[in-house]
């Protein structure tokens, strides 16, 4: 199956998430002891990472060659990360409980059709006026967050809670906007990547090899959902790495790194594009104001 972005050529799974570092999921997830695990419970990740990846040449998504070499024609290394991310990406319930936040500190406005977009309130993070954030069900109805009655919620499809489950159509303004709003930030494409290939040994960020038990990728549909988008619950995989779920699979992930073009790069493959898509050394291209029933995100700081 071919899907199309617009491509020339991301605890327990609600509204606490927990984080992964190298060594948080053998400690605990309560990193801070206040009796639940959250945003705050950052924990401190790669200690030592390595200073760069000698000989990694990206493939781009549509072959077309963008960032596969540097201007002396050499393959392209990248550096580390250290810092804190989010085990888990970005799910429904989270992103629902930030649409009513910023909605009632005026954060955002709510236009025709239900359309989410930026505006200028009391949180100072609120960036991006005017811009689009986000497409709500059922003017879309790939989005599993509708809007009625001046409150957003989650919707349930085919017996299942869409809660724990990825958020889609988001743009990366609504994503961007999101990191402000609880101060912290998307990774670079880099730091992804640091992170989903682990020490340097993985082709994929559940490992050297992908397989139906360990990601949601075309055409699996883990779940037998009977409509897209076929997501799964961002704790339904086995972790790897770092303690990371879902670096290969589920949704693409918006970075924070912008190309010469303007338009703004994702990792990780998704559930509507074969395994090589999954790849970590894949990246995918969208405008900021795009939005896709297959684009996510996960944060760090």
């Amino acid at each position: 199956m071919k899907r199309t972005l617009f491509f020339i050529i991301i605890l327990c799974a609600c509204i606490h998430p927990s984080f992964a570092s190298d060594n948080s999921w053998s400690e605990g997830a309560d990193i801070n002891n206040d009796g639940i695990v959250d945003y705050k419970d950052f924990a401190i990740m790669a200690k030592y990472w390595l200073a760069s990846v000698p000989d990694i040449t990206w493939v781009d998504i549509n072959d077309s060659g963008e960032g596969m070499k540097d201007p002396n024609g050499n393959p392209i290394s990248h550096g580390g990360f250290t810092g804190e991310m989010s085990k888990y990406e970005t799910t429904n319930a989270q992103y629902c409980q930030f649409l009513n936040a910023a909605k009632d500190s005026n954060d955002i406005t709510v236009g025709a059709y239900n359309f989410v977009y930026g505006a200028v309130g009391s949180n100072s993070g609120a960036d991006f006026e005017g811009e689009l954030y986000f497409y709500t069900y059922p003017y879309n109805f790939d989005s599993q967050i509708t809007y009625s009655g001046g409150i957003f919620s989650v919707r349930s499809r085919d017996g299942y809670d869409m809660s724990n489950h990825p958020v889609v159509y988001v743009s990366w303004y609504g994503a961007t906007a999101f990191c402000n709003y609880y101060s912290w930030r998307l990774p670079t494409e880099w730091q992804w990547q640091a992170v989903a290939d682990y020490d340097g040994t993985y082709t994929y960020g559940c490992g050297t090899s992908i397989d139906p038990n360990k990601a949601n990728y075309w055409p699996n549909n883990p779940l037998g959902l009977t409509s897209k988008p076929y997501t799964s619950p961002v704790n339904h995989y086995p972790s790897y790495g770092y303690g990371m779920n879902d670096m290969a699979g589920n949704v693409f992930e918006w970075t924070s790194s912008i190309n010469s073009g303007g338009f703004c790069l994702l990792r990780g493959g998704c559930w509507g594009y074969l395994d090589g898509a999954c790849a970590v050394s894949i990246r995918a291209t969208f405008g900021p104001s795009g939005t896709d029933d297959s684009v996510g995100f996960r944060v760090c700081r």
